[in-house]
């Protein structure tokens, strides 16, 4: 317990230097992430972000895996430097996350919605201080990421995730983040079709009330839910194990399998909305989709 307890203490000061720094969590390359978007203004009052989530939500799990060796061999500048090159995502997993966040921006745009991007100079959201609970570096980069936006004349942000989506929000808890925070769910309607069992994000659903009311949107799309009150009740629903994964691989894996196992029980098809449950469930599920892919 001691040794975890050591590992969890260099993590949060590998992340939170990390954050300080560059307002990254780890070096990526920003110039291929914000790749996806072509023609959006640069800046604005408004701007979608998207915190990189869905961008490398398919290299966060070798990340996890280099964390531990950081903490051993104790070098952790060369090997999170080095990590920008050597951790990449492939190029099929690239692809679906932009067609992802193509979508979304359209349909933001047919609902007459106008905003900016920030591109490569995009920081990171602070979710992961948040979910880990280094609420004190959380605080004092919140205070980092607030001047970032405001420097830029930001007044409203549309996210894309329900990580980042809850960690601008929660900010408003601890200190002065006086930026409207919208996440595109709550500004779009679409539409859609197919069968699918709902997995639902915890954050959604409990921590931000969203349940309801994304209920009702994926209803009135023309998407046939398929529902089990023990296993996608708003009280019911269970996590995907990914929060866990820093602290322990096994009980993160342990816990996704039985979430896959329970959700198929339902219906072959699984509906998710986090690019986090996507990753954490996509092997155990041969028929697994974000939203964003089949409404628009």
């Amino acid at each position: 317990m001691e040794i975890n307890k050591r590992r969890i203490q260099k993590m949060r000061d590998l992340i939170s230097q990390n954050l300080m720094e560059s307002l990254l969590p780890f070096p990526l390359d920003t110039k291929l992430y914000s790749s996806w978007a072509s023609g959006l203004p640069h800046d604005g009052e408004t701007i979608i972000y998207t915190s990189y989530m869905y961008q490398i939500s398919g290299i966060l799990k070798r990340y996890e895996e280099l964390f531990p060796k950081i903490y051993r061999l104790n070098l952790p500048k060369r090997l999170m430097t080095a990590s920008k090159f050597l951790i990449k995502p492939n190029r099929d997993e690239l692809d679906r996350s932009f067609n992802i966040l193509k979508n979304i921006t359209s349909m933001l745009t047919a609902h007459g919605l106008n905003f900016g991007y920030l591109y490569d100079e995009e920081p990171y959201s602070g979710a992961l201080l948040l979910e880990s609970g280094f609420i004190n570096e959380y605080k004092e980069y919140g205070k980092k990421l607030y001047n970032f936006f405001k420097e830029r004349g930001v007044k409203q942000i549309i996210t894309v995730d329900p990580h980042t989506t809850n960690a601008l929000k929660r900010y408003k808890d601890f200190i002065d983040f006086d930026i409207d925070i919208k996440n595109y769910l709550e500004l779009v309607n679409f539409k859609g079709s197919g069968n699918y069992v709902i997995h639902d994000s915890c954050l959604y659903s409990r921590a931000m009330g969203m349940y309801d009311n994304i209920r009702a949107k994926i209803k009135d799309s023309g998407i046939s839910a398929s529902e089990n009150y023990l296993i996608t009740g708003k009280d019911m629903g269970s996590c995907c194990g990914g929060p866990l994964a820093l602290v322990s691989t096994k009980d993160s894996e342990d816990i996704s399998k039985s979430r896959a196992e329970k959700l198929l029980s339902v219906n072959e098809n699984v509906l998710v909305m986090c690019p986090l449950c996507y990753q954490n469930l996509s092997p155990y599920v041969n028929n697994i989709k974000d939203i964003a892919e089949v409404v628009s």
